[in-house]
């Protein structure tokens, strides 16, 4: 481990650690956030811990908020979501290894991220709350969760009418269930290195310390964190698709 992580300075495991604490905030407040803040700022800081190190992490971050929240699960609408989150897991795989291998991994991430602070911000109608619409979503999670670490987005548009309460506790057990799939399919197709966990493992304590200290923020969550979400991942976004085009 030593080895693998003696040409990292201070200074970036001190700005990694930032990251992590915040979007892991996020992600036990809202019960989602932690792939649109943290993959975007930790692909700028570096781009090798993209998809994977976010994955590993993943898990952790909702990991507390699920244990938590578990008695406000819907199960109706989670088991469907699971499986979808399973099915496009299993589709992203191999597309992953091939971005991975011809590192177009942070203009891939930039484009995503930009299209889905465009979806975030426009004004869709409500959504049925049928399995088959929760599958949708998850399937399409699945696939950006595993792509680039970012499958927050088509759970945040199916839920975006329904009580917040049952939202954080479904969206925490879906993306704490979710990681370990995308994990598992990161690892058969060799995109999950130890560096990743290595990198993961570095970064677990401020995630920690974010889960146990969310409940101290919920009153003053939403009009101090919330609103620099969008900014913050527009301007990440941006970043990395010049940085992925070679103009910075």
């Amino acid at each position: 481990m030593e080895d693998i992580l003696s040409n990292i300075s201070y200074m970036h495991i001190f700005l990694a650690c930032l990251i992590v604490f915040i979007s892991s905030l996020a992600q036990s407040i809202f019960g989602m956030g932690w792939g649109m803040i943290a993959a975007p700022l930790l692909a700028l800081l570096d781009p090798k811990l993209i998809p994977s190190t976010i994955v590993f992490l993943g898990f952790f971050a909702a990991l507390y908020p699920s244990i938590v929240h578990y008695k406000n699960i819907n199960w109706t609408i989670f088991y469907p979501a699971i499986t979808g989150r399973a099915t496009g897991s299993m589709i992203a795989g191999p597309v992953t290894a091939y971005l991975i291998a011809t590192n177009k991994i942070e203009l891939i991430l930039g484009i995503i991220l930009l299209i889905t602070v465009f979806i975030s911000a426009s004004k869709i109608g409500r959504i049925k709350q049928t399995r088959r619409n929760h599958f949708i979503a998850g399937t399409s999670s699945g696939i950006l969760g595993t792509l680039v670490g970012v499958g927050g987005t088509p759970m945040g548009i199916i839920h975006q009418n329904n009580d917040p309460i049952m939202v954080r506790a479904n969206n925490n057990a879906f993306f704490m269930i979710g990681s370990i799939i995308s994990f598992a399919i990161l690892v058969f197709y060799d995109v999950m290195q130890m560096y990743h966990i290595y990198m993961g493992i570095l970064l677990l304590p401020p995630l920690f310390l974010a889960s146990i200290t969310a409940k101290y923020c919920l009153k003053y969550a939403s009009n101090i964190l919330k609103p620099y979400i969008v900014t913050v991942c527009s301007l990440s976004s941006i970043g990395l698709i010049l940085r992925g085009l070679d103009l910075i």
